[in-house]
């Protein structure tokens, strides 16, 4: 495509950004459905754990085969081909009329998920305007929070209020998507091709040498937060229809929102604070109001369970953009969509293997036990947080020319 035909820059810029917020939305805009679906075809509790799981290991397939091929073919056909299959599976959850359906949704969201976020994260840093550089990394930490919020409240009202739920609002997000996919045939291309896309495929996880030492300090204040936003989409809103009663789905979701839209105020208010500071405010943050929102289960008031959610929140949105701003300068430019998808395996297996291993749990333990152990779970990782980040020196960027030893490993 001839220049005169492309998106300048800047408009790609936010076009990448907008793409990446949709991406977010559509992750969590199934889960306060699942009630709904359950209803309506009588399948148990345990099942929902599986459609979760589904998720997570196809996104984690993906992330570790096709997370780093934009390094190789470029953002655009990368974003193209996944916003497109995103499409399609919402499209598929829109027809779903059995637990198979839903079986193949998730899926094919989270293969389209897995190729997509990397390559999301990489582009908002390429694109970003010139001395814009610590936006984009402020941007690649609240994206998450404020997508899986608002796209909980968005699902949570058509459940409650609108006409076929389980149809409208995943023909609304496919519509979104769809326009997106056609912008990104006219997007500039902020990375050239180069060789070793096949190669690219074989499954691993590569990060390179200069920066793995700061990566693997980074890994807790990175795991911890995405550990506690994986028990709030999968647990939270069950905790609240268990202990308090609560029926309504627009008001379940308003209790995701709470902790996601503290997650975004936390993470921007602390944007000028060092990394390694958010990091530790972070980790107190979260300690904190997961000991509160435990006491608001134990003494059985939704106050209580909903300020420690809130606390929680805080201290989620801080950790994050400490630790993806910590990691974001880390990268050289063809090497970011790689990096960014070991951050995603990393991020993902927090928010995906405790949730599902406590879906399991809780048909034998129960959900109320199952919270209590989670959450002292996330307080641990939160307490290695602050051992160690205070002593984590600030990264440097790799530089533009740069040709570190990678290292690579089988997944």
């Amino acid at each position: 495509m001839s220049r005169a035909t492309s998106l300048p820059r800047t408009a790609t810029f936010w076009v990448v950004v907008t793409a990446y917020l949709t991406l977010m939305i559509s992750a969590s805009v199934p889960s306060p459905l699942y009630v709904v679906y359950q209803a309506e075809w009588h399948f148990p509790t345990s099942t929902l754990t599986i459609v979760f799981g589904v998720y997570a290991v196809a996104l984690l397939s993906s992330l570790l085969t096709v997370g780093g091929l934009s390094d190789y073919v470029g953002r655009r056909p990368v974003l193209i081909g996944a916003l497109g299959l995103l499409t399609a599976a919402m499209i598929v959850f829109a027809n779903a009329d059995g637990i198979g359906w839903l079986y193949a949704a998730r899926i094919m969201q989270g293969l389209a998920a897995g190729a997509a976020i990397g390559t999301l994260s990489a582009g908002i840093v390429s694109l970003a305007p010139p001395g814009r550089e610590r936006l984009a990394g402020l941007l690649n930490a609240l994206i998450p929070s404020i997508g899986l919020g608002f796209g909980a409240l968005i699902a949570g009202a058509f459940a409650q209020y609108a006409p076929n739920p389980t149809v409208l609002v995943f023909v609304v997000v496919a519509a979104a998507l769809a326009v997106l996919v056609i912008l990104f045939g006219f997007a500039h291309e902020s990375h050239e091709r180069r060789e070793g896309a096949l190669a690219s495929l074989v499954p691993r996880v590569r990060v390179a040498a200069p920066v793995r030492r700061t990566f693997v300090r980074a890994t807790p204040s990175l795991f911890a937060p995405w550990a506690q936003m994986g028990l709030t989409l999968s647990l939270l809103v069950s905790l609240a229809a268990v202990q308090f009663g609560i029926r309504n789905h627009f008001e379940s979701g308003l209790i995701v929102v709470i902790v996601c839209l503290a997650g975004t105020v936390s993470g921007f208010a602390l944007r000028d604070v060092s990394p390694a500071r958010s990091n530790s405010l972070g980790a107190i943050g979260l300690i904190v109001g997961i000991a509160v929102t435990l006491t608001g289960l134990h003494i059985d008031s939704l106050t209580v369970f909903v300020l420690g959610s809130a606390l929680g929140g805080l201290g989620l949105g801080a950790s994050m953009s400490g630790s993806i701003r910590t990691l974001s300068v880390l990268p050289a430019p063809h090497e970011r969509g790689e990096f960014f998808a070991a951050v995603y395996v990393v991020g993902y297996l927090a928010f995906s293997v405790p949730a599902v291993i406590a879906g399991f749990a809780a048909v034998h333990f129960g959900l109320l036990h199952v919270a209590y152990v989670y959450g002292v779970g996330v307080v641990l990782l939160a307490v290695a947080v602050l051992a160690l980040a205070e002593s984590t020196p600030e990264p440097a960027a790799v530089p533009v020319d740069a040709e570190p030893e990678l290292v690579g490993g089988r997944g």
